[in-house]
């Protein structure tokens, strides 16, 4: 293998691993969703509006290099 594959290879890991905590984070975000009618004491548990972007980006590109993997 060489380094550029190795780097390849690492890069695909990063950004699953990116991808699988993303969507940990939208699922929370869905959680919390449903539950704001019942409690509101998770919601201070609920990310930043900016932290949620970033997370629903991560996710599209987790996507397309889990279909281009």
């Amino acid at each position: 293998m060489t380094t550029l594959e190795a780097a390849v290879e690492l890069l695909k890991l990063i950004s699953l691993m990116v991808f699988i905590s993303s969507i940990g984070a939208q699922v929370w975000i869905a959680f919390l969703d449903i539950t704001k009618y019942f409690t509101d004491t998770l919601e201070k548990f609920r990310p930043a509006p900016s932290q949620d972007k970033y997370s629903r980006i991560a996710v599209i590109i987790g996507v397309f290099v889990m279909l281009a993997g």
